[in-house]
């Protein structure tokens, strides 16, 4: 009898207007998109910025284009279907993280390529894009090597994983600090956006950039004559099919297209005939994009083009974003790992195996305490030896390097504690089979010191887990937070009050810790005979379930379960007239 071990993950809170917001596309729009619906479920609920209270007021030039500074890379050809990659990394992490170095961008050693995040991802055979939600991931979980470690922006192709601890380990200092959305469909958000395009909502002296998912912008029109750049190209709506990444670099508040035909050129004129005038009626105003598509420089001018500001109000489908929304980046501007884990592994088909890094403080254990998920060698890259292919025996082999620093945070310094790696084969049909050859930690808090696991050539068990483990004794500088307890709140009220620690490397970082409790439960798996659910859509549908008990989550009751077929579990109860609360559980199931 096959066990079967359902996890359950409590993701996020949120509170939606409507359904309307989790943007449910039909099929023909959905197997044409870069954005599939479970992503569009847990891509649309990022942090949002917000535009600060002292900017409402902060005026703003009538044009900005940063792609005229020395931080932005210049337009470049993607070669396969890695436009996520293209514009999130190549552009919009490169521009942004060599501006906070200052660093000139048009050199290779402040690059950073397109394949190194896009080859997880994409299959294995490069047939597939990949968001760059999910690069944005890696990055800030262990960082991209730039284009010189790297090779190339492609090099090896759309197969190859990179081999080596010390290219892992220099891309383990470019990351990503946290990405957001900003909703850029009301004039607030669209002030929003202009002003993380000219000062980061900081006011620092140069401003930032932003990446969109629309089509691939192939509809241009041409600017009219007589107008502010004339004879260039803008787009005036997308298409409902979410294809390509673009780069948004600046806005011209002085763009003009007809939309009515009237002669005139308007943004307080109800063009659209819905009694309402607002952004869908704009006829002034656009923002300027760069495309690596594969016509590259070639494209509209010089490989940049306008879209009029409309667009971003419009909803999607009906020529407007996705989910009306685009997407930035903050990376870190100096980062240094103080504990990595070096491993060289062997197989002969990577996307059977997952790799997985754990401590306990308890060095008698025979399990880590806590696990560290990345989102790299996680049953990816197709069935192909560990750097891609099939014909090259010492491609099964490969040489990789994690930054396990989080795991710190689980131990106390100086004391000894217990540092797993566990490697995972889900592998049913031995198709594969490997061994892991070396395994090790690396702790730079006091210098360079590799502590190597006693076990070595260790052959991986079939279709299970394999545990090795080593001991060590750690000395860092721990953080202390000083702040003993927080003075209470009156309701209702603003709430502002100062936490201080100390150690470490400042600025600090603060979120609520949500503490729940966890358990797992392994029985033979039964079946029931009992109601049965069925889905509006056996691919992408979901079904409702009214519960006979209520639920509890932070202080919320729920009483409504809808189930989707991409294993989500939503919570739902009904707050006010107009808007639901969401509770999201993702099912995650092993079978043995």
């Amino acid at each position: 009898m096959k066990v079967a071990y359902f996890v359950f993950f409590i993701s996020l809170f949120i509170v939606f207007e409507s359904f309307g917001q989790i943007n449910y596309k039909s099929d023909i729009q959905r197997k044409n998109s870069l954005i599939s619906k479970k992503d569009s479920l847990k891509f649309s609920r990022i942090p949002q910025l917000k535009l600060p209270v002292s900017y409402k007021s902060k005026s703003l030039p009538a044009v900005v284009d940063n792609s005229e500074l020395l931080y932005f890379r210049p337009v470049f050809e993607q070669v396969y279907n890695e436009c996520g990659q293209a514009s999130g990394i190549a552009m919009n992490y490169t521009y942004e993280v060599d501006l906070l170095r200052n660093l000139p961008a048009n050199v290779e050693e402040n690059q950073y390529p397109t394949h190194y995040c896009w080859n997880f991802e994409n299959g294995g055979l490069g047939w597939y894009g990949v968001s760059y939600f999910h690069s944005f991931d890696i990055l800030k979980m262990n960082g991209t090597p730039n284009m010189v470690d790297y090779g190339g922006m492609s090099a090896g192709g759309h197969q190859r994983w990179l081999s080596g601890y010390q290219e892992y380990y220099n891309g383990m200092h470019n990351r990503i600090d946290e990405y957001y959305a900003i909703k850029v469909g009301t004039i607030e958000g669209l002030l929003t956006l202009k002003h993380w395009l000219n000062d980061h909502l900081n006011g620092s002296e140069n401003g930032g950039v932003a990446s969109i998912y629309s089509d691939s912008g192939w509809d241009t029109h041409v600017l009219p004559e007589g107008t502010p750049e004339e004879g260039k190209h803008v787009i005036i709506e997308w298409s409902s099919v979410v294809g390509h990444a673009l780069t948004i670099c600046g806005y011209n508040d002085s763009i003009r297209y007809d939309y009515n035909g009237d002669g005139v050129y308007t943004n307080d004129i109800d063009i659209n005939d819905d009694q309402i005038i607002n952004m869908k009626d704009w006829e002034i105003g656009a923002l300027k994009y760069a495309n690596n598509y594969w016509e590259g420089t070639c494209y509209a001018d010089s490989g940049f083009c306008y879209v009029m500001y409309k667009t971003l109000a419009v909803e999607f489908g009906n020529g407007g974003l996705w989910n009306n929304e685009v997407h930035v980046v903050k990376p870190k501007e100096e980062y240094s790992p103080l504990l990595t884990i070096r491993a060289i592994i062997k197989h002969n088909s990577r996307d059977k195996i997952k790799v997985l890094i754990g401590i306990s403080a308890d060095t008698n254990a025979i399990e880590p305490f806590t696990i560290l998920d990345f989102p790299i060698f996680d049953f990816q890259g197709g069935n192909q030896y560990m750097q891609g292919g099939n014909s090259i025996e010492e491609h099964k082999t490969i040489e990789i390097g994690l930054d396990i620093s989080p795991l710190l945070n689980e131990i106390n310094s100086g004391q000894f504690a217990k540092v797993f790696l566990q490697l995972m084969e889900n592998d049913p049909n031995n198709i594969g089979t490997g061994e892991i050859i070396h395994f090790s930690i690396i702790d730079y808090s006091n210098g360079t010191n590799e502590i190597n696991c006693n076990s070595s050539n260790v052959p991986i068990i079939e279709n299970g887990t394999t545990t090795l483990s080593l001991t060590h004794l750690f000395n860092f500088y721990d953080i202390n937070i000083e702040t003993e307890e927080l003075p209470s709140a009156t309701l209702y009220q603003p709430y502002n009050f100062q936490l201080n620690a100390s150690g470490g490397s400042s600025p600090y970082n603060w979120s609520l810790l949500m503490n729940y409790s966890e358990i797992i439960y392994t029985d033979n798996f039964v079946e029931f005979n009992n109601e049965g659910l069925v889905t509006n859509d056996p691919e992408d549908g979901f079904v409702a379930k009214q519960l006979d008990f209520n639920f509890p989550i932070y202080g919320q009751e729920y009483n409504e379960v809808y189930i989707s077929t991409d294993g989500f579990f939503f919570l739902i109860k009904t707050c006010i007239p107009g808007h639901i609360s969401i509770a999201s559980f993702c099912i995650s199931k092993t079978l043995n």
